[in-house]
């Protein structure tokens, strides 16, 4: 089991240097995770999500040379398979369901409000580092 000082690990993965900026600006206000790599695009994730095993992996649909998809596709083939976060301006509902059927556990529009996703992170690392869910994964 997880004890409280434990902490997720992160990937976050986003074409624009200025939204990865932002998010960790966000992430913050939640000690519980941790990011320990940043990707521009899908190779540069592949390979830190191989490196660093993280517990979680925040992706933007469009990922310089490749997509989420194929970055989602990889890690359902990896042993430590993380949390997959979609956090995009691509919403419609064909995304969407391209996202879910490559593997996304969750999808966000970053558009909006960030604070549910925010909320939704700190509830979710709560939940697992409490709960040791991760141990078991």
């Amino acid at each position: 089991m997880f004890a409280h000082n434990d902490v997720l690990k992160l990937v976050l993965a986003d074409g624009s240097a200025i939204v990865r900026a932002g998010i960790k600006r966000l992430l913050v206000d939640v000690p519980e995770i941790q990011i320990v790599e940043e990707c521009n695009d899908a190779k540069t994730a592949i390979a830190a999500i191989a490196e660093t095993q993280p517990d979680l992996v925040m992706l933007d649909f469009h990922l310089g040379s490749g997509s989420a998809v194929e970055v989602m596709r990889k890690c359902r083939t990896m042993h430590h398979r993380p949390i997959c976060i979609v956090n995009t301006l691509e919403t419609d509902a064909n995304t969407r369901a391209i996202s879910y059927a490559a593997g996304a556990d969750v999808f966000f529009d970053k558009s909006r409000d960030p604070e549910p996703l925010v909320s939704m992170l700190r509830k979710l690392a709560l939940a697992l580092l409490d709960n040791g869910v991760l141990a078991e994964r």
